[in-house]
Parts: C-alpha cells; structure tokens; sequence
C-alpha cells in the first residue's frame, strides 16, 4: 500500500516537474515573441503596427482599444491623488445616503440634494429612470460604489496625460486591477486535491467581484449631477452650472470562444464637468490613503465612512491652511454619512465610533485623533455630551508633506498665470 502511495507521489512529482518545466518553456518563448515582434514594429507607424500584429492571428482583428491595455503597468502606491470636486462630494453623499433621502423632483425624477447644494438624480436630462428603476438603483448603491469611483478617478487622474494608456480624454483601467486596489486576493485552489502536494494554482479574482465592480461602474455612469458650483476665475469666485453624467465608461473585452467573451477592462472618464473646472484652471485633488480602500465595506462600514469624509475635509483644510479646526461630533457623524442610532446611543453607537477612529489611527489613516471636551460617562445618559464634544482629527505626517508640496506647486502656478 505505501509502496503504490510512494509510487503516486513520485508520478505526481514528476507530474508537476513536467509543468514547471513547460511553464519555463512558455515563458520563454513568449519572452522571444515579445522581442521579435518588438524589433520587427520598431520603425512601424502607430496603425502598421497595429495591422501587423492583427494579421498574425489569423484574421482577427486587435482593436486599438485593446492595444491600450498592453502598455497598463497594474501598481498599488501608498496614495493616490483622486479628484475632489463638489460632484465627487455630491456622489459620496448620494450613494452612502439613507434611502428615503432620495426625493422625486417636480421634473419626475428621483433626486438627492447634497449639503454643496449640487443634486444627483438618475437618467439623463432628457430620459429619467422611471421611479421602478430609480428605486432599484438607489437600493443598490453604496460603500462600495464609492470606493469603486474613487480607485477609478485616482487612476484616471494618474493616467490621463500618457498617450500610450489614454484615448480621447478615456484611460484604461484593467478590471483585476480595481480589484488589487481593494486589497481583494485572487481566488486559489489545489492543484492536486487528494494529494500530499501543496502546490496551488490561482484562477483568477472571485467572479461575484468582478461583477461588483461591473455593477458600481453602471450605477456610477447612470447617476448625473447638477446645480450651482463656484470656481476661480482670474482670482474671483464665479458661479458656473453643471448639468450631465458624473462618468463615463466603456468596457472593453476579449474573445475568449466561438460565442463568449471575457472583460479586460475599462475606458473611464469623468463627465463633462471636470472640463467646465479645469479650464479655468481649478485643479481640486486630495491625497487618498491606499488602505483605505481595503476597508471593508460591512465590517468596517464606520471606519470607512469616516475615511472617505475626513479626506475631503483635510482637502478643504489644506486649502485654508490649516488642520487643527476641532469638529463637534455631530457634525462629523453628519458628514460621514453616519446615522446616529438614538436607542443605542451610548451602549454601541459611540464606542463603535470612537472604536473606528482607534482602527483609522492604528492604521495610520487618521496621525491623530483627540476629544478636546470633558464627557462625564458616570452618568446616565451622557449620549448628548458625547454629540456636541469637539473633537480634533489630524492626518498622518505623510500627508501633511503631501499637501505642503502641493501648496507650493500652486503657488507656483499662480506665479506663472500672474506673470
């Protein structure tokens, strides 16, 4: 018996000697296709390229589109600098709002009104989702759409001025590398069940991930904001309307069969609004945490909320110059997006607040954090005390440099503009 099990082994063994191998040999050969075709399109325009290495797969067609992903370096930096605009704190506000905040407006849509007084409502100008299909949307936003906008934009951001990643006005953006943002590990399995081997094979993120992804991005494209915004212009405040889509996105995909095809990507972009900003010249980015987008949505449903605000707020802090501004807590909650649970009030809700900031500390999220008023939890209900505490919240060292360079690079700019 243990002699057949030796046996099985060693045929396993070399079973899996055989792959290695065979892996090597791949890599190998597509490392020499990669230079032979690299070398035969070095002098080659842009579309003979493109035509040449269409007609070596037999007639199939590589669209320029798809090129695009080859030159996408998947990379998760400590930070990323993600747009910070009123329709990116409008859209936080919408998809982490209570539901029933989503009112139908007099033109038959449903609408939230945001605290920047910018609206977000569903459709388009032309075409409103019925209430149906509005309410079906709202119910599905959420964390995790928001998450899904900021990694999305942050790499829009990162990408838009290299032309080798970026078609008109669009970057590419693969799927799986949404999901490395988030911290999410590919889903792995034994290659030998049964076996004393522990070798693994991974086959990709989870496919209720990927959809996940693929839902946030239509729900995010489905949302439109509109309403009044302030912007500089020549150093005065001028109002200016936004009205249309808060992104855009196309996907693009591959043929993986006779009649199937697999998703590698995405060309994303803002709506038209980053335009109406940016020339005139507003540049409006926060530095973004990486870990913050590996917070779970469930479990670290407090922590996050809080994330998502207070970079907006050290953003708005950056701009006046200064960070020390204590917040009462109430407000903080507010902006969070953070119902208060009244019943719970003291026995749950405020340790499981004041327990979310530890974690955002300890995870180097928050460089501080400080209750500058006297609660006296010795009595009965202190919940209301604990509301109008007043609280300072610092971001970490790394940040604070972050935004001190930033400050310098558009005074700069100011410099040159005035010049």
């Amino acid at each position: 018996m243990h002699g057949k099990q030796r046996g099985h082994n060693n045929q396993q063994e070399l079973s899996d000697q055989r792959a290695t191998v065979a892996e090597e040999a791949e890599s190998e050969l597509a490392g020499l296709l990669d230079q032979t075709i690299a070398e035969i399109t070095e002098g080659m325009s842009e579309e003979e390229a493109e035509a040449y290495l269409a007609s070596l797969f037999e007639g199939g067609e590589v669209g320029s589109e798809q090129l695009l992903f080859a030159h996408v370096i998947p990379e998760v930096t400590e930070s990323m600098a993600v747009t910070n605009y009123r329709p990116d704190q409008a859209m936080r506000e919408a998809s982490l709002a209570q539901k029933d905040q989503w009112k139908p407006t007099e033109s038959g849509e449903m609408a939230y009104l945001a605290s920047n007084a910018l609206e977000v409502y569903l459709g388009t100008r032309e075409h409103p989702l019925e209430l149906p299909q509005a309410l079906k949307h709202i119910r599905l936003l959420s964390e995790s759409t928001i998450l899904t906008a900021r990694i999305v934009l942050g790499l829009w951001n990162t990408r838009r001025n290299n032309a080798r990643v970026s078609k008109n006005g669009s970057v590419a953006i693969l799927l799986d590398e949404i999901l490395q943002w988030q911290g999410l590990q590919k889903h792995s399995r034994m290659a030998h069940p049964g076996t004393e081997t522990t070798k693994r094979y991974t086959d990709g993120y989870r496919t209720e991930h990927k959809q996940r992804v693929i839902q946030d991005l239509a729900l995010l494209a489905s949302c439109n904001v509109r309403g009044a915004c302030t912007i500089t212009v020549r150093g005065k405040a001028t109002p200016i309307e936004v009205d249309g889509p808060y992104l855009r996105y196309s996907t693009v995909s591959r043929k993986t069969g006779p009649e199937e095809k697999s998703i590698i990507g995405f060309l994303i972009s803002p709506g038209d609004w980053i335009t109406t900003y940016e020339q005139h010249h507003n540049y409006y980015l926060a530095e973004v945490d990486s870990r913050i987008f590996t917070l779970n949505p469930q479990n670290d449903r407090y922590a996050l909320r809080l994330a998502l605000y207070l970079t907006e707020r050290w953003r708005e802090q950056a701009r006046e110059g200064g960070f020390s501004t204590p917040i009462a807590m109430a407000d903080l909650l507010a902006a969070s997006m953070i119902a208060v649970d009244e019943r719970h009030l003291t026995v749950r809700f405020a340790p499981g607040i004041e327990k979310a900031l530890d974690q955002l500390e300890a995870m180097g999220v928050i460089g501080r954090h400080l209750c500058l008023s006297t609660i006296d939890r010795t009595q009965a209900r202190w919940g209301k005390e604990w509301l109008t505490s007043r609280w300072e919240i610092l971001p970490p060292l790394d940040l604070l440099r972050a935004y001190a360079a930033i400050g310098k690079r558009g005074h700069r700019r100011r410099s040159t503009m005035a010049d």
